[in-house]
């Protein structure tokens, strides 16, 4: 599975730290790291073909989109595109037709891919032989065929846990999945030791933990959601928690 990263910002950088396993990519436990990110095979680097990255304060309106990508991008099997200029990321299913299988757009600012925009992507992208996926936010992806796999093959999408318990208290907790932030690997850490009789008081160090990662998601209200973005992840971290556990609420 190899893939191709277009992006703009802060979210496509702390995407390649985590498929890349960047020294002290996560410092968010300080002086209590357990170095939990210490395992070769959290290393994607050969899987990543190339990666495109774009300035801040694009056009409005962009009419040659060629004048912003890359020349020659190699062929791979999955397009992530990341904050991207619309008029560019419209251009990518034609674009890149030749030469990938599918393109993901995570959304985790609400701007980034509009609900109309996201309509006219998956149309495209259908048109030209394309798997499309735009998750809201990117721990929130699902998906089929390429998607799948590609879901499979770096772990990330929505976090999956794997919890051991002594009694009532959480002795280990192993990451099978994990948002694609790399936040699965902190909540992990803040988890052990934790009791699951209080169901409020481990909802409440969930949520601590993930927003103490931080997300990276938008706290900007979403039509959609109806909420913020932020929220719908963190409400997607518990549920992860609470299916590893067996908790139904």
């Amino acid at each position: 599975m190899k893939i191709y990263v277009l992006y703009k910002g802060g979210f496509g950088k702390r995407l390649l730290g985590h498929l890349t396993n960047e020294r002290d990519f996560c410092t968010a436990c300080g002086d209590a790291c357990t170095n939990c990110r210490d395992v070769p095979e959290l290393d994607y680097s050969s899987d990543i073909m190339g990666l495109h990255t774009f300035a801040a304060g694009l056009p409005e309106f962009i009419d040659d989109v060629g004048e912003y990508l890359p020349a020659s991008i190699p062929e791979h099997d999955v397009t992530v595109a990341i904050n991207l200029h619309p008029d560019i990321i419209t251009a990518l299913p034609s674009y890149l037709s030749k030469i990938t299988r599918a393109i993901i757009a995570p959304v985790e600012v609400p701007t980034w891919v509009s609900p109309g925009l996201r309509g006219q992507l998956e149309s495209e992208c259908a048109k030209h032989g394309l798997e499309f996926a735009s998750p809201k936010p990117f721990c929130d992806m699902e998906g089929e065929g390429v998607i799948h796999e590609f879901m499979e093959h770096f772990k990330i999408g929505r976090p999956v846990f794997e919890i051991t318990k002594e009694g009532d208290v959480i002795s280990g907790v192993r990451v099978l999945q994990s948002h694609p932030c790399g936040c699965a690997y902190f909540v992990a850490q803040k988890l052990i030791g934790e009791s699951c009789e209080d169901i409020d008081a481990l909802n409440e160090v969930i949520s601590g933990a993930h927003h103490s990662y931080p997300c990276t998601a938008s706290m900007h209200k979403d039509v959609e959601l109806d909420d913020t973005i932020l929220h719908y992840a963190g409400y997607i971290t518990r549920k992860a928690v609470h299916d590893a556990l067996g908790i139904v609420q």
